[in-house]
Parts: C-alpha cells; structure tokens; sequence
C-alpha cells in the first residue's frame, strides 16, 4: 500500500483512479462482498450538475470538484469550487470560495500527503485545508484548462495543459513545489497535444500524446524527456489520441480512439472509423502491442483501462458500443478472458482484487434518441437541462444510468441498481467508507450501498 499511494495521504482512495498508478483499485480497502441473496440499494442521490470527481481522505471525508455550466461548451469559462459532502446523505457540509474562472475541461482535486487538498483545474493551482480554507494558490504558466496532476514521490505536483476536445495545440507540463505552489523547474513544452490525464510510478511521468507516449523525469530543477522510451501508437488516419494510462509492474496500458461527439452518452459517438484498440508497451524497452476491443468501426472511449494487480487481468471498453472486455496478461501477451456485450459502461472503473469485483455502469435509453440528426436537434437543449433540476428529473424518463457490479474473473453480474441519473457517467466515481460505493455523473452524485 505504502508503494502505491507515495506523497498522497495514506489513506484509500486519496486521489482520482485510487492512485498515481490508475489502476482504479482502492489500496487497503476491502471490496463489496456481495453475497447470494444481497443487492444494490441507492441509499441517497443528490442532484449536483456539473460535479467531475469524488475523492476521500480521513474516514467520513468525502470531497466533489465542482464547476458551473460552460455556456458555450469545452474551453468556455467557469468557476471552480471544492465541498465536502455528509458521507451518507451527500449534503453540502463546507465548500470553497470561487477558486477560479477559466476555460473549461474536468480538472482534478486530490489529498497531499501535508494533510491538505490539491486541486488544478482551469488554469490554476490551489492548496486547500481540510475544512476547505484557501492556503496558497498560483496561475499556470498556459491560459488553457489543466486536466488534474500526479504527485511525485518527493511530494512535487506535475499537470499539464489540455487542448480539449479538438488536440491541436502541444501541451505544457509543469511543475510545482507542495507547499507554495512555487515552480521548481521551467516549464516543458512537448511536441504533440495530450489529451489524456497523466499517471505516474512516483519517479517518472507517463504522458499519452496524441501518437506517442512519453515518459517524463524531473532531474534536478529541469524536465526532462525520456528519449529511449517513446513508443509511437498513433498519427495514422482513421484512429485518434489516446486517453488517461495504467501503470502496471512490466507495462503501461491505453486506450485510443479518444475523440468523439459526446452528449448525454458515450454510446454512438465516435467519430473514427477504425476500431478502437486497446495498447500496451514494456516499461523497460517501450515494446508495443495492441489488440480490437470491440473490433467494431467508430469505437470511442475517454478514460483509462482497469488493472487488477492480484490476477494481472486488464478490463477495457468500448464506450460507443457497449463492449467491455477482459484479459490476463501471460508475460507480454493478453490472453481472452471475458466479453460482455449490450453493457453501456464509459465512466473510471473501480476494481477491488481482494473480493474479485468489478464495479461498471450501464445506460439505458430510446435508442431513437441516438440517431445523428435527433442528436443534433436535441444539444441546444442541453443547456436548458443544465441550468434546470426539474428539466433533469423530467428527462429520466428517457434515460436513466446503472450502477452495477460484475465478478472481475467471469463476467457475470453480481448486482445492479438503478441510479436517478439523466446523464450516462463518464468520470470519476469512488468507493465508499463500508459496503458502499458514491456514483457519480454529470448531474448527479448517489451512495449506492449492499443490502
């Protein structure tokens, strides 16, 4: 556990994907447990539109980055504010003055090992105390929206920025220092766009360019690139960038095919007519493999792959068609291990090892509602939805997510739930303090508990 969370607060799900590492698994934490004869029951469900990740630090503190309707979609302005929420009711105990306004992508909020929060979003840092009080804050050297940030193992925060959706511009790494949010080294400037998050093994930095992923080192006061280690993945027509990785002992995991048309849901989306490929290299050599998930043309996705550490089986999705799959990894090649189809899942996967769960989501909705020219006709309306709690309830009855639990070594679903949400999940649900796990989406954040 102690190698796995490094400069974050020792505690479970600390940061966004469990880790630096992403594996989505929550070190030192047993899993669910669910027994023949129990279920899933949504304890509480609170309508929070706008919300991009849920992370925990003591036992009971359980915190939401938030930000307010971007009017003109990606890039637009917004402001950003941290609460803490009641563990079992989701009520708003304690938030943040407006830390920012700026242009809007997801950024990230995690707890530092100082025993304070971090969070970088838009194009600020800021250092926040456990009650949500404002101790440092410092502008980033690029005027465009920074999607989270890693930790190193000497407690330096690294973030980048995010030319999101349209992957033009090359992005910027920084880095800073924890308690002042000082730089500590001249800012990087690569030379493709990443649209992905980063992840990090506490020493170096994995960057998923949009056709090559890089790794990244801070030697003395300098960034520095990696130059044996660059393994080229994309940059051919038909395929585009590749999203958040996973750092596994031997190998980093991706997938590609990132751009698409997103809604309300994933499913139907894509926009690249080549499959959408799951990749891994070799962290010694930068090998490179890759193989089809759902091996279905206009395939998308937006987050990370799985990994379990105790079977070594890697769980990946296509988000566009409903397809998730799982492999074992038998040295350097994934053997088949399951595939589900008709799941709607595209939301960071929680993945507990010890009780052998998967932790998923599934969106229903009138498949008529998905055709293009309905889909286009419908994104005005959009932000009407986004400014109106009522519109939200009124559209559950045309589609609605769920929550549910599969056994990570088969495929079968052990439970499922549904969840008062209008919006599929894309981003970063969380375990809970018991038998329990906090849903979330783009309007709504529910505790969903076994019964």
């Amino acid at each position: 556990m102690t190698a796995a969370i490094g400069a974050y607060w020792p505690a479970p799900w600390t940061a966004e994907d469990g880790g630096r590492l992403r594996w989505g698994a929550p070190y030192g934490q047993p899993g669910l447990g669910i027994a023949p004869g129990e279920g899933l029951e949504v304890a509480a469900a609170r309508d929070a539109f706008c919300t991009t990740s849920l992370i925990r630090r003591e036992p009971g503190e359980l915190y939401a980055l938030r930000h307010s309707v971007p009017k003109r979609g990606p890039q637009s302005p917004v402001r950003w504010w941290v609460e803490r929420l009641d563990p079992k009711t989701l009520q708003v105990t304690a938030s943040t003055p407006e830390l920012s306004i700026g242009a809007f992508w997801p950024g990230g909020v995690q707890a530092h090992g100082n025993g304070d929060l971090i969070s970088v979003a838009g194009h600020w840092a800021h250092r926040l105390t456990p009650d949500l009080e404002i101790v440092a804050a410092r502008e980033l050297p690029v005027p465009r929206p920074h999607n989270s940030f890693v930790l190193l193992d000497s407690g330096a925060i690294v973030t980048k920025d995010c030319d999101a959706p349209a992957g033009r511009e090359p992005a910027t790494v920084s880095v800073l220092e924890p308690d002042g949010l000082e730089p500590l080294a001249a800012p990087l400037r690569l030379p493709e766009p990443c649209i992905a998050r980063l992840a990090s093994d506490g020493e170096s930095v994995i960057v998923i360019g949009a056709a090559t992923a890089f790794r990244i080192r801070l030697d003395d006061d300098r960034l520095v690139v990696d130059e044996t280690w660059q393994p080229r993945y994309g940059g051919t027509p038909g395929r585009s960038f590749g999203w958040d990785p996973v750092i596994a002992d031997e190998h980093v995991f991706w997938m590609d095919n990132g751009r698409n048309h997103v809604d309300r849901t994933m499913l139907g989306s894509g926009t690249d007519p080549e499959p959408l490929r799951l990749w891994w290299a070799r962290r010694d050599d930068a090998t490179l493999r890759s193989t089809e998930i759902s091996g279905l043309p206009l395939g998308t996705e937006s987050n990370p792959p799985g990994w379990d550490p105790v079977g070594k089986i890697v769980v990946a999705y296509d988000a566009g068609h409903a397809v998730v799959r799982a492999w074992r990894l038998d040295g350097d090649d994934l053997m088949p291990l399951w595939r589900r189809d008709g799941l709607a899942h595209a939301a960071h996967l929680i993945v507990f090892p010890d009780t052998r769960e998967l932790v998923v989501g599934d969106w229903r909705d009138w498949a008529w509602m998905r055709r293009p020219l309905v889909r286009r006709a419908m994104r005005p309306g959009l932000q009407f939805v986004g400014r109106s709690a009522t519109a939200r309830r009124q559209s559950l009855r045309s589609g609605q997510d769920h929550l549910v639990v599969l056994d990570l070594d088969t495929g079968e679903e052990k439970a499922r739930v549904a969840v008062p949400s209008p919006s599929q999940g894309f981003l970063f649900s969380a375990p809970g303090f018991d038998r329990d796990v906090y849903y979330q989406s783009l309007t709504t954040i529910a505790r969903v508990v076994v019964r």
